[in-house]
């Protein structure tokens, strides 16, 4: 798989990140730096995945509208070796991507952080297909009852593919699934 120059960035952010934070005390280290033991990482599991088009129209109550907006949907899981993720898209009818990427640890100025790319598999309808997204997690409220672990973010389709172009942009909502 060639890397694109984005991807290449991220992962030495990453690994320039990680290492910055190995070489800290435990006094200086962020909490979350916890979040790469595997069987403490809130990433680890299923989440219900849906891509919207970005639109500024309102849909006044439209079903048909409000429908329209779904580009995509299907069922990210995650796996985690330290900070490299792994994992699938599975949009269902074998219309599967193959997920690489990293997470990039909380700092003061923004969240625990996910850099993924989702490559498409030979042989299948996705083939040929790669997406790139960049996710935060949401703000967990104190207080709040009936939460869930979620990622927001914003999805690139990194190469064209049925008529469509390279470079569209659509945000995404990825809400964790409870464990069976």
């Amino acid at each position: 798989m060639i890397l694109r120059a984005s991807s290449i960035i991220a992962v030495l952010l990453a690994t320039s990140i990680l290492t910055q934070s190995r070489t800290q005390s435990a006094a200086t280290a962020p909490p979350a730096v916890l979040v790469f033991a595997p069987d403490n990482s809130p990433l680890i599991g299923t989440w219900t995945y849906r891509s919207f088009n970005n639109t500024v129209d309102l849909v006044n109550g439209d079903a048909q509208k409000a429908l329209n907006l779904i580009l995509g949907e299907g069922i990210f899981t995650f796996a985690l070796s330290h900070a490299a993720l792994t994992g699938t898209l599975d949009m269902g009818d074998g219309y599967v991507l193959d997920l690489n990427g990293v997470v990039l640890p909380p700092s003061k100025q923004a969240p625990l952080a996910v850099a993924i790319s989702g490559v498409g598999r030979g042989n299948t309808p996705t083939a040929g297909w790669q997406y790139d997204y960049h996710g935060y997690f949401v703000y967990h409220w104190p207080n709040g009852i009936h939460q869930a672990a979620v990622l927001v973010g914003t999805v690139v389709r990194t190469t064209s593919h049925d008529g469509e172009p390279a470079g569209i942009v659509a945000s995404f909502i990825a809400v964790k699934r409870p464990q069976s």
